[in-house]
């Protein structure tokens, strides 16, 4: 279980909330629990990675970021990462250096609300990262 907060995107409060993870080795579910809501869960037989797209997509939707590590700006999931944990590791990565295992954090680890953005934001900084290897 991680303890974690969500931000509302409407005011900037800090809401608690808790996320459990779940597998049989076929499914990967995601539970997320938060007081006077109900849960918010999502299934996956591919990884957890793929259950945190949803759920990120799904809080985006209510106006909601998590406060996490794989919900950061510069948080990258390489394909050895979501083999090797199933997808709940993820590195944070510098401009212009490659992945390095001393960045590899839980994907499910506490984030400041400094580094947290949406899907798009962190996806355009990668695709900036990624290119940076162009120079």
């Amino acid at each position: 279980m991680h303890d974690l907060e969500l931000v509302n995107l409407a005011d900037e409060s800090l809401l608690p909330c808790q996320v459990t993870t779940q597998t049989d080795g076929d499914t990967y579910e995601l539970r997320l629990n938060r007081a006077n809501a109900s849960p918010i869960r999502v299934h996956s037989s591919i990884d957890f990675e793929d259950t945190l797209r949803q759920l990120r997509a799904e809080l985006e939707q209510q106006n909601l970021l998590l406060l996490c590590n794989r919900y950061r700006r510069d948080a990258f999931v390489s394909s050895m990462s979501r083999q090797m944990s199933e997808g709940l590791s993820c590195y944070v990565v510098v401009a212009g250096e490659p992945v390095s295992p001393e960045l590899l954090v839980e994907s499910l680890g506490p984030a400041p609300r400094s580094d947290v953005v949406s899907a798009e934001e962190a996806s355009k900084f990668i695709d900036e990262w990624i290119a940076s290897f162009d120079d």
